[in-house]
């Protein structure tokens, strides 16, 4: 892994969509657009204890495949869930998506999308944080035609948002 690169991908890029989607168990809804769960639990892109994000998806279908996913697939172990949209206006995307920015990074999607492994992902997340992205955009571990957006939502500065549209909160599916 070649760290010192994330300097040559700076000022990064914008994600490419404006709207996401994240799903929560229902019991969390009006906690939607926090990130205190991810400060004190370790998954993928943040470190337990470290710093909070935001794990947003492309599609709602997405977003529940990668719930499905927490529970090997057994959707009776799946507790009832509300879904939320997201809007969002970041132009400092650490773009994990793009094969030659991997490239120089040194990494692969595979290492990315380890399921037993979150350290290559937390440190990138840490070091992307620190040289002042606003947010990953990562390939998902479910497969190709998702992906996620990471937003270190208290690193944005404006005309930067990401900001849940509490109308949109629903039971899903």
């Amino acid at each position: 892994m070649k760290l010192h690169a994330l300097k040559e991908l700076m000022p990064g890029v914008s994600p490419p969509a404006n709207t996401y989607y994240r799903i929560v168990n229902a019991s969390y809804a009006a906690e939607m657009d926090e990130m205190v769960h991810t400060i004190l639990y370790s998954w993928r892109y943040n470190p337990r204890g470290e710093f909070g994000v935001l794990y947003l998806s492309i599609s709602p279908d997405c977003a529940y495949r990668e719930k499905l996913k927490q529970v090997h697939g057994r959707k009776q172990d799946l507790p009832p869930q509300v879904i939320g949209t997201f809007r969002v206006n970041l132009t400092g995307c650490l773009d994990l998506t793009n094969i030659p920015f991997l490239k120089k990074l040194h990494l692969s999607t595979n290492q990315l999308t380890d399921p037993t492994d979150f350290s290559i992902t937390q440190i990138i997340a840490r070091e992307a944080r620190n040289s002042g992205f606003e947010a990953i955009i990562a390939p998902s571990a479910i497969g190709k035609d998702c992906s996620t957006l990471v937003v270190f939502k208290d690193r944005l500065i404006p005309p930067a948002y990401c900001i849940c549209d509490k109308d949109s909160i629903r039971s899903y599916p």
